[in-house]
């Protein structure tokens, strides 16, 4: 089995460069409080949304995991409440933070095996990827309704099971399955009834109704003549909900129930010796984001030809590997005492296969939807589940064959450009994850080559 958590209750954020600015923030003042970082942490960007201020809850749980990572220890003194709580930095955590200054690749090392040590999470979910489908390199689907599913408001009371449902659910599943074979080993009647029961128990939540706050926003900026259309939009919203939102839902809900938990699928022994489920739905939120900075997966909710999210891993378990191109990472080991060992590919032995598959990306893409400019984000997306990268990876690939293209070192060119695309402005899209480059964020690719 693997190791019992320390932790289950990983904190509700997902931008690991809070770390080292609440760090730095300790190290420049005698001791913090959340409080203090609630005010004090900078403006930062989730996707293309401004994030002004981190919530009371993120500063809380920041100021606690940096505390268990044993690099803030609280300051002795009378009884106080847990947003007034004075921590300091200690010798350990100002080593972090230098590290963090110095070498932030290092430092995502650093945070990986920390991790792993709190909460097992880390290289157990690795794992369990490539145990649901060792033979497709551990890819693996968590299906979501078709984006031309659109089914109209229902009203609150209407909470039945139906048929429509149903046939969604299983449309789904059935593609996932088609597009990469394994990377969803639920049979359907499994599937459905998973679904069906999440979907019952999302009925039977309370519905939250548009706080007092929102609704006099909304009045403040329209006409006193449609302030009454305004009243009864907002009574009409509060009395109806969205089918294909919940149905997502229940699907996430279940699959992560499905492929995640204690037993994994097919088997009949636990890997844990827990009572509850390893990884709930609200933390399995919070870990994909994560595991994605730390590169250790890859994942994308956007991907043109599969509905839900894909996910596969940047790493893997082996007793050895040649290095380059892996990495490995000797204190986060499985159950078999294999070690973890990151797919760290270096620039000189890969820029041809990365420019090849980027051109080859780009032209498909370009053909398909008619148009020289393209999506980058969906580009990197397949990029790097062809090669199987990281995202930061990505980043980094794609700056350096930009950089050479406008040197004329070799025989492509290529165009990068920051405009919104219109996927980009409402919806997930806001939080899509952009490519950055020396700190520009860049959404569009023009590619072409000399032959």
């Amino acid at each position: 089995m693997w190791s019992h958590p320390k932790s289950r209750d990983v904190g509700f954020f997902t931008d690991i460069d809070l770390y080292a600015e609440a760090l730095g923030l300790a190290e420049e003042n005698e001791s913090i409080t959340s409080d203090f970082l609630k005010v004090e942490l900078r403006q930062r960007l989730r996707g293309l949304m401004l994030v002004e201020e981190q919530s009371h809850r993120v500063a809380r749980d920041l100021i606690r995991e940096l505390r268990e990572f044993g690099w803030l220890q609280k300051l002795d003194g009378a009884m106080r409440t847990i947003e007034n709580t004075p921590h300091q930095i200690v010798e350990q955590g100002k080593e972090a933070l230098k590290i963090s200054q110095i070498n932030p690749k290092a430092f995502r090392r650093i945070l990986t095996e920390k991790m792993f040590y709190h909460y097992v999470i880390p290289g157990w979910f690795v794992a369990r990827l490539w145990q649901i489908n060792y033979n497709g390199q551990g890819t693996v689907i968590l299906p979501s309704p078709h984006k031309d599913w659109r089914p109209e408001s229902r009203l609150w009371e209407q909470k039945e099971w139906t048929k429509d449902l149903e046939q969604e659910v299983l449309r789904s599943s059935e593609t996932a399955k088609r597009i990469c074979p394994e990377s969803f080993p639920i049979d359907e009647i499994t599937w459905i009834e998973s679904v069906k029961n999440a979907w019952v128990r999302l009925g039977e939540l309370k519905r939250k109704k548009v706080s007092k706050k929102k609704q006099l926003e909304n009045s403040a900026l329209i006409e006193n003549d449609q302030k009454e259309f305004l009243r009864k939009n907002e009574i009409e919203k509060i009395r109806t909900f969205a089918p294909r939102g919940r149905l997502a839902l229940a699907m996430r809900e279940a699959a992560i129930f499905l492929l995640f938990n204690i037993i994994p699928p097919g088997k009949n022994e636990p890997e844990f010796d827990l009572n509850k489920h390893p990884l709930p739905p609200r933390s399995f939120r919070a870990w994909c984001p994560r595991l994605e900075a730390l590169e250790l997966i890859f994942y994308t909710d956007s991907h043109p030809y599969i509905p839900g999210r894909l996910i596969f891993p940047t790493a893997v378990f082996r007793k050895n590997a040649p290095c380059p191109p892996f990495e490995n990472l000797e204190n986060i080991k499985n159950p078999k005492g294999e070690r973890l060992w990151l797919h760290q590919p270096r620039w000189d032995s890969s820029k041809e296969l990365f420019v090849e598959t980027l051109f080859q990306t780009h032209q498909s893409i370009s053909a398909r939807i008619g148009a020289l400019y393209v999506s980058l984000l969906n580009v990197r997306d397949e990029v790097c589940r062809q090669l199987r990268l990281s995202s930061i990876l990505f980043d980094d690939f794609l700056e350096k064959a930009f950089h050479e293209s406008l040197c004329r070192k070799y025989h492509w060119s290529i165009s990068l450009e920051t405009d919104i695309r219109e996927d980009q402005r409402s919806g997930s899209g806001l939080i899509r994850r952009p490519i950055w480059i020396r700190n520009v964020p860049y959404s569009l690719i023009a590619m072409t080559k000399d032959f």
